[in-house]
């Protein structure tokens, strides 16, 4: 780009129209349409307890679609992302989700936030047939078959899964958990449960943390007390946080696990090398592979833009991506209900070697989890 600009503004602007007619070309989309953005709405925690994981996941996201709005966007149309901040709070999703409707012309409810924030939204969604694709929340409570819901992501309740297998493998029998009063924390109990007597595992103290976290001390205590092996904490970015740092503070020398969305960046930003040794699950392939086209993809858009790569961006890179590929299936003038029969059409569609296949019976399109320990400096080791 350096030595297109010493050529002065008529040579972009020559370069941007014969890349317009390009696409345009190739497309058979009228230069009206073309000039007109598909317009997909979300609504995320930008300011709130988790609001540093979802900045990561917003990165990668942002960094695709503006990577693919230069090479002429979709179906010869650009992509308009409309973010709003809900700051984890469901009543203001909603009242983002309808200005995103009713005020942006949104075709597409994206990345929505947590789990109360998705659920938050299902019954307007449903009014104005508007589908929600790739939640940020593995909650096994809305992976019930939903019409208008599309999940990215593995849930909660298979992250829970591979963890139990990995202890049991470790040899590791004595497990203790501390829960958040959030949907994390009441599916990953009751995975936990079902896990453990799968695996041969002892669950040898539960704390349930309340919302306000007043009783944190006295959980953390009560697992102290017990000398665990292992302590699986359930909790998003925000409050994990704050109960890692609880459990240090208190001398637990357990192996510590937390799921995907307590955010190994998040948590090394906060508590530095307190983290060090700590067992994360990730629900996307790790970003600094060679092993995975999808990860050199995110690896050249991410060194292009001269940003830093995260586990967390890399969700964000991925979602953003199938995202794309359903709204080229679904048309030149993509709307809510050809959006949903795209997606539902797909059958073993290879994104960067991530197969993905979805049906009507089916709104999940990977399962996939994988282990990884903050290593020195924040690193993760894979």
């Amino acid at each position: 780009m350096k030595s297109i600009a010493r050529f002065g503004p008529r040579i972009c602007g020559l370069i941007k129209v014969l890349s317009l007619f390009t696409a345009l070309t190739f497309t058979g989309v009228s230069p009206a349409l073309a000039q007109t953005p598909i317009v997909v709405g979300q609504s995320c925690d930008m300011s709130g307890p988790s609001s540093t994981r979802v900045k990561e996941y917003a990165i990668g996201v942002d960094a695709y679609i503006a990577s693919l709005n230069a090479q002429g966007g979709v179906n010869g149309r650009p992509i308009k992302l409309v973010r709003y901040d809900d700051a984890f709070k469901p009543e203001k999703t909603l009242e983002n989700a309808k200005k995103l409707v009713e005020q942006d012309g949104a075709v597409v409810f994206f990345g929505m936030g947590s789990a109360p924030s998705t659920a938050a939204i299902l019954s307007y969604a449903t009014e104005k047939r508007i589908p929600v694709f790739g939640s940020l929340s593995g909650a096994d409570s809305l992976r019930k078959l939903h019409p208008l819901l599309f999940h990215f992501r593995a849930s909660f309740g298979d992250e829970v899964a591979h963890i139990a297998t990995h202890l049991q493998i470790m040899g590791m029998k004595r497990l203790a958990v501390i829960a958040s009063d959030l949907p994390i924390g009441k599916d990953g109990l009751a995975a936990i449960e079902i896990s453990a007597k799968q695996n041969g595992l002892e669950i040898v103290k539960i704390a349930q943390i309340t919302q306000d976290q007043k009783n944190l001390d006295e959980g953390v205590a009560a697992i102290a007390g017990v000398q665990p092996q292992a302590v699986l904490i359930l909790a998003p970015a925000g409050p994990g946080i704050k109960f890692t740092e609880a459990l240090k503070k208190k001398g637990v020398r357990a192996q510590l696990f937390g799921l995907s969305v307590m955010s190994s960046d998040s948590l090394y930003q906060a508590l530095g090398d307190q983290t060090r040794g700590m067992i994360i699950t990730q629900v996307v392939p790790f970003p600094w592979s060679s092993k995975y086209a999808i990860a050199k993809d995110y690896q050249k858009l991410m060194a292009e833009a001269k940003i830093p790569m995260s586990i967390d961006g890399m969700e964000g890179y991925m979602s953003a991506r199938l995202l794309a590929e359903g709204l080229k299936a679904a048309g030149t003038q993509p709307t809510g209900a050809s959006f949903v029969k795209a997606l539902e059409s797909m059958k073993n569609k290879d994104v960067g070697g991530l197969v993905v296949t979805l049906s009507p019976e089916d709104h999940v399109a990977t399962n996939w989890v994988e282990i990884t320990m903050i290593g020195a400096n924040g690193k993760l080791v894979n």
